[in-house]
């Protein structure tokens, strides 16, 4: 890994700001912060690297979602607000992930360290969960984990979806009120 001599240097400078009898904290603090920047630079890219570049599972997926969606409401909802979304290459990696541990817990600290430490990632594995991914969430050791139970789809939560895309457009109040309506008719 060409990442591994950069992250190696971090750590060390870190170790010496560390052991500095005279180092003041913003010393330590900037230390740190480099080693972080360039550590997560580096795990992301090792886990990067025993991932398949693309999730046909994942894609196959979305379709399936993509198809209830109009099958269910292309006679009452506008084309525009039948879309899946939460599609980006980190929402599918995150899905790439938990699905190689499928039924076993993974730790919100390893799904953000294959988002470079990413704050919001969670949010991001939430929002796979809100598409009806079979996505449980548990503490283990004291942290957040997400399990990938399994390939079902709950397509109770389509509706949802589509309301989502509904109140976020533009259109006036009433008819916004009156298409999220007819998702429950």
């Amino acid at each position: 890994m060409s990442l591994k001599p950069t992250s190696a240097y971090a750590v060390r400078e870190l170790s010496a700001a560390f052991a500095k009898d005279d180092a003041s904290p913003d010393d330590i603090i900037d230390a740190y912060l480099f080693a972080k920047r360039h550590l997560a630079q580096s795990i992301q890219a090792l886990i990067l690297s025993q991932l398949p570049a693309a999730c046909p599972e994942f894609t196959q997926l979305r379709d399936r979602i993509q198809g209830e969606m109009k099958n269910r409401y292309a006679d009452k909802i506008p084309e525009q607000f039948l879309k899946v979304p939460y599609g980006s290459k980190t929402h599918e990696l995150l899905f790439m992930i938990l699905l190689r541990s499928i039924g076993k817990p993974v730790g919100s600290d390893r799904l953000r360290l294959a988002n470079r430490d990413n704050v919001h990632t969670e949010r991001r594995t939430r929002e796979l969960r809100e598409l009806g991914f079979n996505i449980t969430t548990s503490e283990v050791d004291g942290t957040q984990a997400y399990t990938l139970l399994g390939l079902d789809i709950d397509y109770a939560k389509v509706p949802e979806l589509i309301a989502k895309e509904i109140k976020k457009s533009s259109l006036p109040g009433g008819e916004k009120e009156r298409l999220v309506a007819s998702l429950t008719k």
